[in-house]
């Protein structure tokens, strides 16, 4: 089965996906995202604040599938901008499928009281209210459609108690709760609304990987890549999802099941990082 075969199982083929933060945000998980659903042969609208990034994307899409992505510059905290882009692609394809917010950051990880008020309200509003006015954007569209798939981004950050970063924690949990207040609403005009909520995700670095003390808690011996994020956002985005709603998908390779030590850790992988360590 090829990857368009693949899209044609899964719904996606000709579908309209909408990826915010499609240029690489969230540790390229945007990227890797809009790429896979154009593998699967939807068409793709690549939106970022940063143009650039956006068109790199689109240029990785385009030359594999002409014409399969459009690239849409787009400031995820203006709901002017929000709208304006929405409307834009629908006079360009007039409908969107698709809808998935992998906006998210943080500046800065400091003790409650020493987060200062400005930089609170920031991280709340790139990881938080930017979902809110992406949802009041499109789904006056997914409503008139009356079918529609949004996917949001949380984090593993949403379910931990650390030391420090209370504001980008509580943000992520909130999204959780959106979701599913989302999904109760716009169930009834059969919109599916999921969010996966990532453990640490990057592009393999073994050497740094295995001196990063979060391993251990990683019963797969590894941590998530971009691609493993894409492969959950575009399921909850296909036809294999259908009766799923309001879920919060851990893609964490376990990690938010426990704690282990080195020592018993180690005796289990032998390879922590290893491509397939489990299998040997």
């Amino acid at each position: 089965m090829n990857s368009y075969e693949a899209g044609a199982t899964l719904g996606l083929e000709g579908k309209l996906v909408a990826v915010l933060g499609g240029g690489g945000a969230n540790n390229g998980i945007g990227r890797a995202t809009a790429i896979l659903f154009a593998k699967l042969g939807a068409k793709v609208a690549v939106l970022d604040i940063n143009i650039e990034a956006a068109a790199e994307t689109a240029k990785l899409i385009n030359g594999v599938t002409e014409n399969a992505a459009s690239v849409w510059q787009v400031d995820a905290l203006s709901r002017d901008q929000v709208d304006k882009t929405v409307s834009g692609i629908l006079e360009k394809y007039n409908r969107i499928d698709v809808w998935a917010h992998l906006v998210g950051g943080h500046k800065g990880r400091t003790l409650i009281e020493e987060i200062p008020v400005d930089v609170w309200k920031s991280n709340i509003e790139i990881n938080l209210t930017s979902a809110f006015i992406g949802a009041r954007a499109i789904l006056p569209t997914m409503k008139r459609q009356r079918s529609g798939k949004i996917v949001l981004v949380s984090s593993f950050a949403a379910h931990s108690i650390s030391v420090s970063g209370a504001d980008y924690a509580v943000a992520k949990a909130g999204i959780i709760t959106f979701t599913k207040q989302l999904a109760y609403e716009a169930g009834f005009f059969n919109i599916n609304v999921n969010a996966i909520v990532p453990g640490p995700t990057h592009e393999p670095n073994p050497e740094k990987d295995r001196r990063d003390g979060r391993l251990p808690r990683v019963p797969l011996g590894r941590f998530a890549r971009p691609e493993d994020q894409a492969k959950a956002i575009v399921f909850l985005a296909s036809n294999w999802s259908e009766m799923i709603t309001g879920v919060a998908l851990e893609i964490d390779g376990g990690m938010h099941l426990g704690w282990v030590d080195w020592e018993t850790y180690l005796s289990k992988h032998k390879s922590p990082v290893k491509e397939d360590n489990r299998h040997e």
